[in-house]
């Protein structure tokens, strides 16, 4: 409430002083999935041939993902080196003792471990202090995520890994460690189920493990239930991969394989992250801005780069903003099918589409936005138009970089 009293404020004293800048979230009727849902939004965009041609090429263009199905069994230590080092690098830091780079002398040979809890990727291996913008997070990982597990830090708690698209720091005692053999069929497993709400937490022995949106879990094989999926969930025994049979009831809450890529499916999985918090690379068990892109497009099984910049760079474009005026960018963005990731630099939103006057409008992560050169948290996921003021003061259309979607225009 003091929040909503403060920002009215912030509104009259900006149209006091001639600026005409938004609020920055939109709560009408476009705050819903219904508004923007469509008679002819449930055909499909990209089959599943597509999709899978799709993540070949923008696996092979990101260097932070990895074919983990064709991973190589060792790894050089002249390449580990240089893996390790460019976590580090990439956020501008210097390297560390933690990271135990001077045993690094021989080739090492590849280990195969599964995720047993939601768990933190770190740029070095330290763990969070409860920073709400922590430059070492990197990215969270859900459970029963398949890493190829690559060297130890030097107090022997952590291990550097490379997931599917990122690699870094986990804690060694989220991960069980399992045969190449086990764990290729976490990495392409025949039969599975996908989380298709925000947040699913399954009882797993008493424990409530909490997976995202576009988690895979595996189901058991040869055996059928009416009214329950039965999936297999890895568990930890002493840092030995078990697995055990979990009973999951048939909801809207998970899908058998991937949801169809439709322009319904984008709005629909968009709205279920609707309000919740913003969690700065995967913190507070929540998205931050391409965290929320991601997992989107991976309930449809397109598995786009994590970080937004990265998404940018190698996802297939619609258009590349240079020297575009105000007006032409609002044209194109009104031309970009729903779906769309527009960035800026530092974020990415999702487009829905244009409302009953013509306003592109955009659902994301926020974190904040400024007024008078002021920063102003909101911290959610929202949906708004793209006329709110960014710390160079003026609307975010202006700062906008590019569009890219699932599929070239």
């Amino acid at each position: 409430m003091r929040l909503k009293i403060f920002l009215m404020l912030m509104a009259v004293i900006l149209l006091m002083s001639g600026k005409t800048f938004a609020a920055i979230e939109i709560t009408d009727e476009r705050a819903t999935p219904n508004y923007w849902t469509r008679i002819d939004g449930d055909e499909i965009i990209l089959s599943a041939q597509e999709i899978f041609d799709l993540n070949q090429q923008m696996r092979m263009n990101d260097d932070y993902s990895a074919d983990l199905l064709n991973y190589p069994q060792t790894i050089s230590a002249e390449n580990l080196e240089a893996r390790i080092l460019k976590a580090t690098d990439d956020m501008g830091m210097y390297p560390d003792y933690s990271q135990n780079l001077d045993a690094i002398v021989d080739d090492v040979e590849v280990k195969y471990a599964v995720t047993t809890e939601r768990v933190n990727v770190r740029i070095l291996p330290i763990a969070w202090t409860g920073e709400n913008f922590d430059k070492l997070q990197g990215t969270a990982l859900d459970p029963a995520e398949p890493v190829a597990v690559l060297w130890e830090s030097a107090d022997g708690r952590y291990n550097f890994i490379q997931a599917r698209n990122y690699f870094g720091w986990v804690e060694k005692n989220k991960l069980a460690f399992t045969t190449r053999e086990i764990w290729q069929e976490y990495v392409k497993p025949e039969n599975f189920i996908v989380v298709t709400s925000n947040k699913k937490f399954i009882d797993v022995g008493g424990k409530n493990i909490l997976f995202q949106m576009g988690a895979v879990i595996p189901l058991t094989k040869d055996i059928e239930d009416e009214n329950f999926w039965l999936a297999q969930i890895p568990v930890n025994d002493g840092g030995t991969l078990q697995q055990v049979t979990v009973k999951i009831f048939k909801d809207d809450t998970v899908n058998k394989n991937f949801l169809p890529c439709t322009t319904n499916n984008f709005i629909r999985q968009s709205f279920k992250f609707l309000g919740d918090v913003y969690g700065w690379g995967g913190l507070k068990d929540s998205v931050d801005c391409s965290g929320f892109t991601s997992d989107i497009y991976r309930s449809m099984g397109i598995e786009i780069p994590r970080d937004a910049d990265r998404q940018e760079l190698f996802m297939p474009s619609v258009a590349q903003f240079n020297y575009q005026s105000y007006d032409e960018k609002i044209q194109i963005l009104q031309q970009s099918p729903t779906g769309s990731l527009l960035f800026k630099p530092g974020h990415v939103l999702m487009l829905l589409g244009n409302d009953a006057n013509g306003t592109p409008i955009a659902i994301h992560a926020a974190s904040s936005y400024y007024v008078e050169n002021k920063q102003i948290y909101v911290s959610k996921v929202l949906v708004s138009a793209m006329d709110y003021p960014n710390d160079y003061g003026v609307s975010t259309v202006e700062r906008l970089t590019g569009v890219s979607f699932a599929k070239g225009f």
